[in-house]
């Protein structure tokens, strides 16, 4: 019986069927009377361990809750024997008596009853889910019955002001909303709350870029140094820079050198290349990318240059691997795929990591080169 509930279909038996989406499959409910096959003792244990068997068929026997079926087995030693081979239960009622679940069957009845007959689909095809959602439950329908009649609505989901209603239940159950909305069929996969925001229509905080001036003379923000902007707002700037240097690592934009006309962006790992993709600007001036000296280094760079054609690698390269062995690291896991925008020494850089040439899955953080050696190379820059 304990499968019964665990797969959905004990309370499924309370979900009322009005009307079901299309390509929607509901859980099928448990059928009573329900029929419970009893693993009862073979004749050789009916002969060897007589005692322990007739007290467990003494403990069906007597069970509340359910009938148990009986059948006659022959034994030569005990002659022919009663066993019980079937518990059968009546109702749902015992059902969830006998799995020790009537709080929450009855706590599943209160959320059937809160919900509007256009939603209760989702109550046949989830019912182990809408019992988990709880009391966010009346929160989640709220704002999916809102986001049918306010469809892309251009507010914040902050914004969005009902009873019972909060950023986190959106947050904590998009996938839940997303489904109610269109009909079990959410428009997108539901990965992140930007991407809920993007498909439904709110808006989004805005993506926002840190970087620091390298010559005060070309600051883009005049009398600021250290700048955080929107990318919207650092892309409609007109910088008297020449240079750009993207890094993966905090303490290295904040120590980079002095550069002339230069500038220093912290790309705060993966999602520097969509980021700065955005920024035309960047097209017309030099950009070098220094990231580790890893696979995800060059998958970085790889996807930087797609989106930069002219983005140019800086100490990403076999010289300076090697000359800081004894401060490599080791990579939990390698990002193995085609990256087409290396250039060849690159690629045959990010080929000997991926083949292990130098030991198990090899890893130089740009924090550990030795800073002398990226003072020459700003200066050649």
């Amino acid at each position: 019986m304990a499968k019964e509930w665990t797969s959905g279909r004990l309370l499924a038996t309370r979900a009322p069927l009005d009307v079901v989406p299309d390509d929607v499959r509901v859980t099928p409910p448990t059928a009573f009377p329900f029929r419970v096959r009893l693993r009862g003792p073979t004749a050789s244990e009916l002969s060897t361990r007589f005692d322990e068997a007739r007290q467990w068929a003494a403990r069906h026997q007597s069970a509340h809750g359910y009938q148990v079926e009986s059948e006659a087995r022959a034994s030569r030693s005990l002659g022919t024997q009663t066993v019980p081979v079937a518990g059968v239960l009546d109702t749902y009622d015992a059902a969830v008596d006998l799995v020790g679940r009537r709080r929450d069957a009855a706590a599943f009845d209160a959320l059937v009853e809160q919900t509007p007959a256009r939603f209760r689909w989702y109550l046949a095809a989830h019912p182990l889910r809408v019992l988990d959602i709880g009391a966010d439950w009346g929160g989640v329908l709220a704002v999916a019955d809102w986001l049918r009649s306010h469809p892309n609505p251009q507010v914040y989901v902050r914004q969005v002001d009902l009873p019972g209603v909060h950023t986190k239940i959106v947050e904590r159950h998009r996938q839940t909303i997303a489904a109610l909305v269109d009909d079990g069929r959410p428009r997108t996969r539901m990965s992140t709350m930007r991407a809920f925001e993007a498909a439904y229509g709110f808006r989004s905080r805005p993506a926002r870029v840190r970087f620091r001036a390298l010559d005060s003379a070309t600051a883009p923000v005049p009398g600021l140094v250290d700048v955080t902007v929107s990318v919207d707002e650092l892309a409609r700037l007109s910088p008297r820079v020449r240079r750009v240097v993207v890094v993966e690592n905090e303490v290295s934009m904040l120590a980079f050198p002095q550069l002339a006309k230069g500038l220093v962006i912290w790309g705060a790992g993966n999602q520097a290349p969509e980021l700065l993709g955005a920024i035309g600007w960047l097209r017309d001036v030099d950009v070098h990318y220094w990231g580790d000296i890893d696979t995800h280094g060059f998958a970085i760079l790889d996807r930087m240059r797609a989106v930069l054609p002219n983005v140019a690698s800086m100490l990403m390269d076999r010289a300076t691997l090697l000359e800081h062995r004894d401060r490599w690291g080791r990579e939990a896991e390698q990002a193995r795929r085609d990256l087409k925008h290396l250039t060849d020494d690159e690629a045959q850089l990010y080929a000997d990591l991926c083949a292990d040439t130098w030991g198990s899955q090899v890893r130089l953080e740009q924090e550990l080169i030795r800073f002398g050696v990226v003072t020459q190379a700003a200066a050649r820059l």
